[in-house]
């Protein structure tokens, strides 16, 4: 019978916990956009979206969650994290808003159900914080997380594009 499978809410001092799976994810962005968009050096970009996990925690601003792998020395199998904050002044989407600011699933663990229960688990969260809505950012490239997205209820609403200038 498989492990049923938990997540695991972290703290500031937890951070590192996750950089592992965020370099995955960068490396798969890198992969999906083949040189259309620069990504940044993996190392720069974990200093710089570690600095803002912390910071976003000692707020109060962010929640991070993470899937650990089986046994002591089970390496995570995918973390999310949730970022909170007020809706802004066109939309009335009530006073606290969700972000799925990051939603990261190794790739040995995809199709497993991870992110699915990480954004169940968000959902919850959010909820009992009384926030009404939530948004996702998602790579056009990444089909793979715009099924997931679609599948938990997801539906474009904003679309940003992007251009160099020249």
């Amino acid at each position: 019978m498989e492990e049923q499978r938990r997540v695991i809410e972290l703290g500031v001092g937890d951070v590192d916990l996750v950089e592992g799976l965020w370099k995955e994810m960068v490396a798969h962005h890198r992969e999906l956009t083949d040189g259309t968009y620069p990504v940044r050096d993996t190392e720069k970009s974990w200093r710089r979206r570690r600095e803002q996990y912390a910071e976003w925690l000692e707020r109060g601003e962010g929640h991070l969650y993470l899937v650990p792998g089986e046994g002591a020395e089970g390496a995570p199998l995918g973390y999310a994290f949730l970022r909170i904050g007020s809706s802004g002044p066109t939309w009335n989407l009530g006073d606290r808003v969700g972000d799925l600011e990051s939603l990261s699933v190794t790739a040995a663990a995809r199709g497993l159900g991870i992110g699915t229960l990480l954004i169940g688990h968000c959902r919850k969260r959010l909820r009992e914080l009384g926030a009404s809505w939530w948004s996702v950012s998602v790579v056009s490239a990444n089909e793979g997380a715009i099924d997931l997205y679609e599948r938990e209820g997801f539906s474009d609403f904003w679309r940003t594009m992007t251009a160099p200038i020249e």
